[in-house]
């Protein structure tokens, strides 16, 4: 998958939407299985219920991002390879590659955590990418779906932040296609309606509780809790809110008029001034 990625441009368009229709059939049916089977076995919201209020427009994201995730993927690949140009090959290049599975892994998964933690938590202080990333935030209920809501711009921008360095270290493509599949799993396991209690190891990953209160219309949980993997890095950078046997009454956005309907939200950032 990973050499597919970096070379998309060689890629016909209906190849790509084909990449994108078998990844979409793939990660819903996986999807589905696993984590309503799961909310229904331990929910943390026992009244919440699986077609609850907006499910269908996060099932619009659901399948939107996965169709075009090739096409979006495009630029992204061009850039990834003008990096490498640039930087050419480098010997820790070839030192990454040639790392064992189980420690290129951990390590790929801390690299992505450190700057998706970063550019997670830009979205959040910058005016302007807040608009698109507001978007994911006017989810008002939480679960394996909702994860799913989020911008096309968004999705975009954080693939490229993601794929450029994984481009130019050199990880080998079995370790980022694990990646790939640990970080969509994690992503829809943090959002979900599970009242998961992992002990001592919430103290290092990311758990629903966790994410959760990030997504918590509480004034104690603005601007924290911004990493996806690794709960420690929140505490090294002095963002965490930790609150475990506490859960949030209510999510979404205060005082901002966002639009519930699917359609309108994909066009509301442009509509905003800072």
């Amino acid at each position: 998958m990973f050499e597919t990625l970096v070379n998309l441009n060689t890629v016909t368009a209906l190849g790509k939407l084909r990449y994108g229709f078998t990844w979409f059939l793939v990660d819903l049916a996986v999807s589905t299985v696993i984590f309503i089977a799961l909310e229904q076995v331990f929910s943390l919201k026992k009244s919440q219920p699986v077609f609850r209020c907006e499910w269908l427009t996060d099932f619009n994201y659901f399948a939107l991002n996965h169709l075009v995730l090739g096409f979006l993927l495009v630029p992204a690949a061009y850039i990834a390879q003008a990096l490498l140009g640039l930087t050419g090959q480098l010997v820790f290049r070839l030192w990454v590659s040639q790392l064992p599975f189980p420690i290129a892994l951990v390590l790929i998964v801390l690299l992505a955590d450190v700057i998706q933690y970063w550019v997670h938590r830009l979205y959040h202080e910058v005016p302007l990418l807040w608009r698109f990333h507001a978007v994911h935030h006017s989810a008002k209920t939480l679960d394996w779906l909702s994860g799913s809501r989020q911008h096309l711009l968004e999705l975009f921008l954080t693939r490229t932040c993601l794929l450029a360095p994984f481009v130019v270290l050199g990880f080998s493509p079995m370790v980022v296609n694990t990646f790939i599949v640990i970080g969509g799993l994690q992503a829809v396991f943090n959002h979900s309606n599970i009242d998961a209690r992992l002990g001592w190891l919430s103290k290092i990953l990311v758990t629903p509780n966790f994410h959760h209160w990030h997504h918590s219309i509480d004034p104690e949980a603005m601007g924290r809790n911004f990493a996806a993997h690794f709960s420690f890095l929140d505490r090294i950078f002095g963002t965490d809110l930790t609150a475990e046997g506490r859960w949030p009454t209510e999510y979404g956005l205060m005082g901002q008029g966002f639009p519930t309907e699917f359609g309108k939200q994909l066009v509301f950032p442009f509509t905003q001034k800072d």
